[in-house]
């Protein structure tokens, strides 16, 4: 009801009615004088090809926003289309997302062990961060168990020992694309 109570506030009122009323706070929409159907076409034409978002009523951030919508769209569009297959004496696809989860496996530090943290840094009243600490380190050993489990499921799937899921084959096409 509010946003119809604007509209109408600000674009149904006598001062509409006046020349050159300013639609926009720019004064590029504005209402022309009355004319001829030339004078209309005239003033439609002399409006940019594509308008901003004062066009519309909302605020510049609101154009920002879109074109980052926009830009993600493309750019998403682009990685859907890219080649899976390579061509030439070169490495496979699959070859290359396979060199990738191993060097990131052998990267991959082994879980915390969460007995040991909590007796080097034990839960305390006065000292908070213990409890922060450890709540992290499980937290962190989560990710790092699922990254191992992941890297070694692609890698089976890879090879044809298992089959390869969705959740495989996005984490194989992220590693692909970097």
């Amino acid at each position: 009801m509010r946003l119809i109570g604007n509209i109408l506030r600000r674009f149904v009122n006598p001062g509409i009615l006046e020349d050159n009323y300013a639609l926009s706070a720019s004064g590029l929409y504005k209402s022309i004088p009355a004319g001829s159907v030339e004078d209309y076409v005239e003033y439609i034409k002399s409006l940019p090809l594509n308008p901003s978002a004062e066009a519309f009523g909302l605020h510049e951030n609101a154009q920002i926003t879109t074109d980052q919508s926009a830009t993600r769209l493309i750019l998403e569009n682009v990685l859907s289309i890219q080649p899976r297959q390579s061509g030439g004496g070169g490495k496979t696809r699959e070859q290359a997302i396979g060199e990738i989860a191993v060097q990131i496996e052998e990267k991959t530090p082994p879980a915390f062990d969460i007995e040991e943290v909590q007796q080097k840094y034990p839960t305390d009243y006065n000292e908070s961060m213990n409890t922060v600490l450890t709540q992290e380190i499980v937290r962190y050993n989560k990710l790092l168990i699922i990254m191992a489990e992941t890297l070694a499921e692609l890698q089976k799937a890879l090879v044809g020992e298992v089959v390869m899921s969705e959740e495989l084959d996005a984490a194989a096409n992220s590693l692909y694309d970097n």
